[in-house]
């Protein structure tokens, strides 16, 4: 319970995340699989907390998060390959993951906001590329269906 408070906490950037005890606890739940805490830790790796800065950090534990359905690594990498300020700009990644989470997060704004983006992501998307998009959405709802 404890650790999953400690996760909350950073999440919502209530509590600093230098602290080399906090960094462990995340880092143990995020390697067993807790994808709030892989989110968290990719997070802090985006932007230095209580780690160096690391954009193929941050990319491991946010695609690991996302692998696992974690709402808001789909939606941060469909954000992070769309702008391509940290990676190179993909669209065909970013609608796939806007895609993903827009058929998963059926209730609340979340997908509505990344069926929003997906759809405007269109207009920079050859048919080829969207076709391509839609592919890898597919591929990877049938692979994670329950």
């Amino acid at each position: 319970m404890k650790h999953v408070i400690l996760v909350i906490l950073l999440v919502l950037g209530l509590m600093p995340a230098a602290h080399a005890d906090e960094l462990a606890a995340v880092k143990q739940l995020a390697e067993q699989g807790d994808t709030k805490a892989q989110f968290v830790l990719g997070s802090m790796y985006r932007d230095g907390r209580g780690v160096a800065q690391d954009d193929d950090e941050m990319l491991r534990w946010w695609r690991m998060a996302a692998e696992g359905s974690n709402f808001d690594a789909q939606f941060a990498l469909g954000n992070l390959y769309s702008g391509g300020s940290r990676v190179a700009k993909d669209h065909v990644l970013a609608y796939m993951w806007f895609d993903i989470l827009a058929a998963q997060a059926t209730e609340g704004f979340l997908g509505k906001i990344a069926a929003s983006n997906r759809d405007a992501l269109k207009s920079f998307m050859t048919p080829d590329e969207i076709a391509k998009a839609k592919e890898l959405s597919a591929e990877w709802q049938s692979k994670h269906a329950k």
